[in-house]
């Protein structure tokens, strides 16, 4: 029960910035609440979980309300997993006992017996998303960058040429998730890479001004590499683009982020197999940094 809570706590913390402000129309100073997806499975064993919230208006600056009761399935298309709300985190719904997804697999998502709008009558909402493959990065190393106040994450990487890939990064720090918000999260295509190569290419970021915690002689970073759908490539850059404020003061995104899910909910799901790099902090890394500052 302590590993739930405290995956479900990592869980909310990646999705705060997936907040209802992202996707609600401005027009309205109240507008019809809708059903909110926040839907994530991966290739690795561990628990699978899907968040359900309301919409809020976007002028309303409290907290979006989660979705109780409601019955949450997923498919491969042979087996069908339900998923049961966790008593420690109202509008999570976690798998039981946890499972790998497999990637080239497709995972459809069931949403029903809730009651979003209010009317009395249950809705029921849909989603599918397909897993694709992706390769163990070759390495990683780590460079000083003075004048950002960062340490840079370089990737060796060989893409596979004969098909058309989309790759999210994320960075863990002695095993825990640095990079957890969807405005820190690092979405390219296959072009990115020149000739299907990335040969130090700079790929992720580790804050190292005043206020950061300094890299150790001894720690380890982890870079989190995902094959992703061209649909989540394209959300999570929609996300990105509008939380950093291409918009006047006090008014927002001129429209909702589209999303996957079906009957005019909001959010996303999204199924990406994994792999991973790591380095260890050695003490010449340290100096070189020292001799750059």
């Amino acid at each position: 029960m302590k590993q739930l809570v405290f995956i479900i706590n990592i869980v909310m913390a990646v999705f705060l910035s997936w907040g209802c402000a992202e996707y609600i129309d401005l027009d309205l100073e109240t507008s019809d609440q809708k059903l909110v997806v926040d839907g994530m499975i991966t290739s690795e064993r561990h628990i699978q979980y899907v968040r359900l919230s309301r919409s809020v208006a976007f002028m309303d600056d409290t907290v979006s309300p989660p979705v109780s009761g409601a019955r949450v399935l997923l498919s491969d298309g042979y087996n069908v997993e339900t998923l049961r709300e966790a008593n420690e985190m109202a509008g999570f719904y976690v798998a039981k006992n946890g499972f790998a997804a497999t990637p080239g697999n497709s995972y459809e998502l069931t949403v029903s017996e809730v009651d979003i709008d209010g009317d009395g009558v249950e809705e029921s909402y849909q989603a599918i998303s397909y897993m694709p493959h992706v390769n163990k990065p070759d390495s990683i190393d780590l460079l000083f960058d003075a004048s950002w106040e960062m340490w840079k994450v370089l990737l060796w990487f060989n893409d596979p040429p004969d098909s058309e890939d989309y790759y999210l990064f994320r960075v863990l720090l002695n095993g825990t998730l640095i990079s957890e918000r969807i405005s820190e999260f690092t979405v390219v295509s296959d072009r990115f890479f020149e000739n299907g190569r990335a040969d130090g290419v700079w790929v992720q970021s580790i804050n190292a001004n005043e206020e950061a915690e300094p890299l150790q002689e001894g720690d380890v970073v982890t870079l989190q590499m995902c094959g992703i759908t061209e649909e989540y490539f394209d959300f999570v850059k929609s996300v990105q683009r509008e939380s950093r404020g291409q918009y006047p003061l006090f008014s927002g995104p001129p429209a909702n982020v589209p999303g996957n899910i079906s009957n005019g909910a909001l959010g996303f799901f999204t199924a990406f197999s994994v792999s991973y790099a790591n380095l260890v902090v050695s003490a010449g890394l340290l100096e070189e940094k020292n001799n750059s500052d």
